[in-house]
This record gives structure tokens, C-alpha cells and sequence, in this order.
């Protein structure tokens, strides 16, 4: 009988012969933990470990009326399919990108056809209209100041004196991500020795909460960091602070990725075990059993951790802010506190952050979708309640966004075309890595007894 997410698994876990230690939970075959609370869901383990929704829970061959199916070849493929397809994809966004960047070379060009162009003429609605005008000035406004700043200069004291301040503000950015780099490997370390010693799966959460963490507060972080580098213009501001946003949110997952590679290496009888990582049970190492679920699982837990921040973040911290706002912005406009005011300004919709976090849910799917099989499923439900829960915000909450960065072709293509590109090769070397140099587990998933992923492949072509 075929298990799938919506069963609920029942333990079949025989006291009679199998008894279990520390670090010996997953030793016996028959045993397979129940459901027993809902952090089992958020973590992907529990009942939830040996289901549908993990590549350990297939198995070599199905065969289906006499016609036998073969699953490991049939992964790779669709593996493969999904990685071309999106490759090509990244092309012909990438051409257009660059032929929208020919056609406003010219800085005289560009703003007659900003000038006579912009005006939606289907628009209809009086505050639609309004909006729409109060956008085309903001984008003028921003693009002038950027073309006369570019050709004033600074004065040898303002140079030195700007070379000191981001100076120390790039030193105290990387002092930042290093902590934020000891804080992920700590976790790991701590929560993933706990998991592999009592099977414990609440534990288990703290690393992508840290991971997700990082990629929340830290960007926060910047955008204060940037009020003080006394940059030319508001696009060159959000354009740093955008890419210390994206710099992170890679970080994290590359440090997240090592620390999940350095804890499966005992399955792998590798020399390039890190100590830190092993967990030694009555003078033998014990290793995290099934690594390609393990990994699918962690893919699992930052995007359902993820949006489920972001959903709570847009829904409470928005909501306070708008009715501080409605509350407080006029009353002490003419009190002696009137220099609080701009805290309690009407929140605005961030366009950047809203598309590093698309892009970042991209990346973990494509990292995580031959690990675990269902997880464009759950991508697609969670981009369709994400949008609904912003769509809310925005009507109810926000005012539109302030900055100007992404209707310009050249930083549209500079800050988001090149970033996902960046992203999809990242994503692509590590899944062929995984695929042509890890062992596959030999206890579960449909590449067990196989040397390499990729050998399903040869013996069918020999």
C-alpha cells in the first residue's frame, strides 16, 4: 500500500524485538515513528519521515498491470527537464533584458520616452490615475537626481570622509556575517547531534529558524547601515542595501548546505569527516540514516518557515505599524514630539525584499525538488496564499513603493536578471554534485545499492 503526506503514519514499532538506545532509534527496520504533534508537520519528520513527500520513501522499480516503471531514471530525467527548461527560460529573459537596455542607451532618448510614454492610457479610475501620476514623479524625480549627481563631484575632504564611513560600515556588514555564520554552524552542530543521539524533532528546527532569521533581521540592518554612507542619490542607497540583502540570503544557504554535507559525511566513508559533526555512540559513529531525506527535509523546513514568517510578519507587524500610524502620525505633529514622527510614517510596500524573497524560494525549490518529490506542490500553494495575504497588505496597509530602482531596465537587469542567474548556477552545481559524487543511502531511496546517482543511467545505456 502506497503511503502518501495525507496518511497519518501508525507506528509499527515491535517492543518484542527491537530495542532501541541513544543514537539506535532508526536502527531497527520495523520501526517507524507515529505522528504524535504538529511540529512532525513543520519539520518533516516523525510519521511524516518514510512518506510520498521524500525521495528515501520510493523504492527501485514499481510495476503497475505487468508494466514495470522505472523510478530512478525517471527522477534524473525530470531532473534534467526542469533544470533545461529553466535554463532556457533565464536566456530569453536575459536577451530581452539586454534589448531593452540597447533601446534606452541614449540618457536624452530615455527621457523623452519616459516623458510621452509612461501615461497608462487604459486607466480609467480617478484614484488609479492618481496613483499612476504619483509614480511617473517619483521614477523622474529619482532619475533626474541620479543624472545630475553623476556628473557633480565631491570635494577631496567629502572623499575621504565617505572612503572612512563605508569603510567602517562594510567592516561591521562583515562582522555581521561571520557571526551570523557561527551562529548557523553552532546550531547545526548542537541540534543535529540531538536529532541523530534521541531522535528528537523540535530540536531540530532551531538551524533553519537561525537561517531565516539572519535573512529577516540582517537586511533591516543594512538599510539603517546605508542611511549613513552618504550615497548620492536614494537608488545608489537601495541598490547597496540590496545587494548585501542578496549576499546574505546566498551565504546563509551555502553555510546551511556545508553544515548539512558536513553531517552526512559518515555515510559516505569519506576522510574529510568533520569532528564537530560526528556523534559517537559505545565507540562507533553513528550517522544520520537516509541523507537524501535528511536533506529534502531541511529544503522543507526553510520554505514552510519562510513563508510562514513572512505571513505573520505581513499580517501583525504591517497592521500594528498602519494603525500607529492612523493613530499617532497627525497627534504628535504639533507637540514637542513631532521629531518621532516619521515613525510612525505609513508603512510602504518594498518591492525589492518582496522579490528576493521569490527568488529565494525558487532557489530552495530548485535545490530541494529531487529530494523531495512534492515539494512544487507545496511551492505553488504556498505562492498562491502568499499572494492573497500581500495583496491584503497592500490594500489595507501600505501605500506604494518608494523606490524606483526596479522600473528602470538597466538596475532591473543588473540587480534581478544576473542575481537569479547566480542563483540557478549555485542550485546547479550542487544538485549535479550530489547527483555524480555522493553515495546514495543504502537503506532507503530508489538509488540504494547503486555507487552513484547518475550510475541508473549507465547500466541502461551499456
Amino acid at each position: 500500500q502506497t503511503t502518501t503526506i495525507l496518511t497519518v503514519p501508525k507506528s509499527t514499532k515491535n517492543s518484542s524485538t527491537c530495542t532501541l538506545g541513544p543514537g539506535e532509534w532508526y536502527q531497527c527496520p520495523a520501526y517507524k515513528p507515529s505522528f504524535t504533534s504538529p511540529v512532525d508537520l513543520v519539520t518533516g519528520r516523525g510519521g511524516y519521515n518514510d512518506t510520498a513527500l521524500f525521495l528515501g520513501h520510493y523504492v527501485n522499480f514499481t510495476e503497475y498491470n505487468g508494466i514495470s516503471y522505472n523510478r530512478p531514471v525517471a527522477i534524473l530525467l525530470c531532473t534534467a527537464v526542469v533544470f533545461g527548461i529553466s535554463f532556457i527560460m533565464l536566456i530569453i529573459k536575459l536577451v530581452q533584458s539586454c534589448r531593452i537596455i540597447y533601446l534606452y542607451k541614449g540618457t536624452e532618448t530615455y527621457f523623452c520616452n519616459r516623458v510621452f510614454g509612461s501615461w497608462d492610457f487604459s486607466i480609467v479610475d480617478a484614484h488609479a490615475a492618481k496613483l499612476r501620476k504619483k509614480c511617473i514623479q517619483k521614477i523622474l524625480k529619482e532619475e533626474l537626481g541620479e543624472h545630475v549627481s553623476n556628473q557633480s563631484s565631491r570635494t577631496p575632504k567629502e572623499i575621504l570622509q565617505v572612503v572612512l564611513i563605508r569603510t567602517v560600515t562594510n567592516l561591521f556588514v562583515i562582522l555581521l556575517m561571520i557571526g551570523m555564520t557561527a551562529a548557523i554552524i553552532a546550531s547545526a552542530i548542537y541540534s543535529w547531534k540531538q536529532l541523530v543521539l534521541l531522535s528528537t524533532n523540535a530540536k531540530g528546527l532551531l538551524v533553519p529558524i537561525v537561517v531565516i532569521f539572519s535573512i529577516i533581521v540582517l537586511p533591516i540592518v543594512f538599510h539603517i547601515v546605508a542611511d549613513f554612507e552618504k550615497y548620492k542619490t536614494h537608488g545608489e542607497r537601495v541598490t547597496m542595501t540590496l545587494i548585501r540583502s542578496a549576499v546574505v540570503r546566498i551565504a546563509t544557504l551555502i553555510v546551511y548546505i556545508f553544515s548539512v554535507y558536513a553531517a552526512v559525511q559518515c555515510t559516505q566513508d569519506s576522510e574529510l569527516q568533520i569532528e564537530e559533526f560526528s556523534v559517537t555512540v559505545r565507540n562507533r559513529t553513528v550517522c544520520i540514516p537516509c541523507w537524501e531525506t535528511f536533506f529534502g527535509q531541511q529544503c522543507y523546513q526553510l520554505l514552510l518557515l519562510e513563508f510562514l514568517f513572512i505571513a505573520l510578519l505581513t499580517v501583525i507587524l504591517e497592521t500594528v505599524r498602519n494603525l500607529a500610524h492612523k493613530a499617532c502620525y497627525k497627534r504628535v505633529q504639533d507637540t514637542r514630539f513631532r521629531k518621532f514622527q516619521p515613525i510612525f510614517s505609513k508603512p510602504s510596500f518594498i518591492l525589492s525584499d518582496s522579490i528576493l524573497d521569490l527568488v529565494y524560494f525558487q532557489l530552495l525549490l530548485w535545490l530541494g525538488f529531487l529530494f523531495s518529490p512534492l515539494l512544487p506542490a507545496f511551492m505553488v500553494a504556498i505562492l498562491v496564499i502568499m499572494f492573497y495575504v500581500k495583496k491584503f497588505s497592500v490594500v489595507w496597509n501600505l501605500e506604494p513603493d518608494n523606490d524606483a530602482i526596479f522600473r528602470h531596465p538597466r538596475m532591473m537587469f543588473l540587480s534581478l536578471m544576473m542575481f537569479i542567474l547566480i542563483v540557478y548556477i549555485f542550485a546547479f552545481l550542487l544538485v549535479g554534485y550530489a547527483v555524480i559524487s555522493l553515495r546514495p543511502s543504502s537503506e532507503c531511496g530508489p538509488f540504494q545499492n547503486q555507487s552513484h546517482m547518475y550510475s541508473v543511467l549507465t547500466l541502461h545505456t551499456r
